[in-house]
């Protein structure tokens, strides 16, 4: 996927998701030129809840930090790429939860930001 088709993808699903979200600030930085990027900021959710983001651009160079936090800045989730835990199967790619560190697959924005708008919906049911 191009990074101008994963933006598109990107500012679809803040629209859907719309319904979810208090504010949010979203940086950019493209190179056309290198073909590379990166996008970072933070979404506050109706709940309290905040998510703080970087990933690098095209989403297949997998580099990306998402920490998913309660109102009162309580970590319930991190999905990160950082070199550490390398015995873990999904190594580099990894979860922190309150519980510890588990193995997770490469995940992008557009993924967490479903698995958040689930969480949230579940918290109404």
């Amino acid at each position: 996927m191009t990074i101008e088709e994963y933006l598109a993808k990107l500012d679809a699903k803040l629209q859907e998701i719309a319904p979810v979200i208090i504010s949010s600030s979203i940086q950019r930085e493209i190179d056309i030129n290198l073909g590379m990027g990166f996008i970072k900021g933070r979404i506050t959710f109706v709940d309290g809840s905040i998510l703080e983001f970087s990933e690098q651009l095209p989403v297949e160079r997998t580099k990306f930090r998402f920490q998913y936090m309660d109102a009162e800045n309580n970590l319930i989730a991190r999905w990160d790429s950082a070199p550490h835990h390398r015995d873990l199967r999904t190594f580099p790619f990894h979860l922190h939860t309150p519980q510890g560190v588990e193995e997770h697959p490469a995940i992008t924005l557009l993924e967490v930001l479903d698995k958040i708008k689930v969480m949230i919906e579940l918290q109404g049911s």
